[in-house]
């Protein structure tokens, strides 16, 4: 406690050692203690500020509302760009499902055209057939004319030939007539002849009785050209074939009348005794 007295009063001795040693300055009358009077106009700076606020909120708002509608104007753009896409889309899809209508449209033409063209070939083919089919029947036709205008060429002459022929034979068979006992009658055939020999009828015979006459016939096919061979073709009574044979080959080999009448009377007489 000693100690501490002791350092308080030496510490008070020199604090008062030292006010005695400082000089008094004062400062009243000093240009640094006078300051300059300003007069500032708050009443016009805040009025400057309140407009400065009115007109900054006015620009904040109009700035907003210029994003605002930017935003808006954007969000329609990027809608309108939805509903361009998605009508894009239905287009594609429709273009799509056209192309491939159309795509199987073509196939189908193509295959039909295909179809077509190979009916068309076989058509000109089967027309180029009857063509050549029709250019060999007009020439087997004009042939078988050529043929047909010879025979009858032929027929005629021989026609006008036997017309002759029959003026000249006229009183030849109408002596064979007389001389054998027999008659020309047509067969119901141009190209026949019947030839009918009466004899008389021997003792017990039945049909005609005694006194009456019998009946031989045959016909005799004439041929149509001067070169054809005779043929009898029909007898009655029958009569052997060999032996006609031989007296139709007598025929076609002297081509005389006479020698078929007595050959043939003398056949039927043998049969007929």
């Amino acid at each position: 406690m000693a100690a501490a007295t002791a350092f308080s009063t030496s510490t008070s001795f020199l604090r008062a050692s030292q006010s005695q040693q400082q000089p008094t300055y004062s400062y009243s009358g000093s240009h640094l203690t006078q300051l300059p009077s300003v007069d500032i106009p708050f009443e016009d700076l805040r009025k400057r500020m309140n407009e400065f606020t009115v007109r900054f909120d006015a620009f904040l708002e109009k700035g907003r509302r210029r994003v605002l509608e930017e935003h808006n104007e954007f969000k329609a753009k990027l809608s309108e760009l939805h509903e361009d896409n998605k009508s894009t889309a239905t287009s594609i899809a429709t273009l799509q499902s056209t192309l491939a209508t159309q795509s199987h449209v073509h196939s189908r033409e193509l295959a039909e055209k295909e179809e077509m063209n190979a009916q068309i070939t076989k058509l000109e083919t089967r027309h180029s057939s009857q063509q050549q089919q029709r250019d060999r029947l007009r020439a087997a036709l004009a042939a078988t004319q050529r043929q047909i205008d010879a025979k009858l060429a032929a027929q005629r002459a021989y026609a006008e030939k036997q017309d002759g022929q029959s003026a000249l034979n006229a009183p030849e068979l109408q002596f064979w007539e007389t001389y054998l006992g027999m008659r020309f009658e047509g067969a119901g055939d141009e190209s026949r002849v019947k030839v009918i020999y009466s004899f008389p009828a021997g003792k017990g015979t039945k049909g005609e009785g005694e006194g009456g006459e019998r009946e031989a016939v045959f016909e005799l096919k004439v041929p149509e050209t001067g070169t054809a061979g005779y043929e009898v073709v029909y007898m009655k009574p029958r009569l052997e074939r060999e032996k006609v044979e031989k007296v139709v080959d007598k025929l076609n080999e002297t081509r005389e009348i006479g020698v078929l009448l007595k050959g043939m009377r003398g056949l039927f007489a043998e049969e007929m005794k």
